[in-house]
């Protein structure tokens, strides 16, 4: 089984500034180690591994609160019904007297 069996192949449309990217990263890669050949598809792949895992890092990183930025929830007060926690105020009500 060779390991074009084990990858889907996909087709993918690049924009002429991205795909002038990959060739001139191909040709730098070849460039530093002549005896290396690489693909086109391999920088893809490359470059959307990273992404992937700079994604999976930004939904981690959600997860924690940083300190200082913690957002502070307070029960709302409703006039009609009031509210299922004591306000920090005291306030009058209409036709009491205190």
């Amino acid at each position: 089984m060779s390991d074009e069996e084990n990858y889907p192949r996909m087709t993918i449309t690049l924009p002429p500034d991205l795909a002038a990217w990959v060739k001139q990263k191909k040709g730098e890669l070849e460039a530093k180690d002549r005896r290396m050949k690489t693909s086109v598809s391999a920088i893809i792949a490359d470059a959307v591994a990273d992404m992937k895992a700079r994604d999976e890092a930004n939904e981690s990183g959600k997860a924690k609160p940083q300190s200082g930025s913690a957002n502070i929830i307070r029960p709302s007060v409703t006039y009609a019904g009031g509210s299922s926690t004591a306000p920090t105020k005291a306030s009058r009500q209409a036709g009491k007297a205190k």
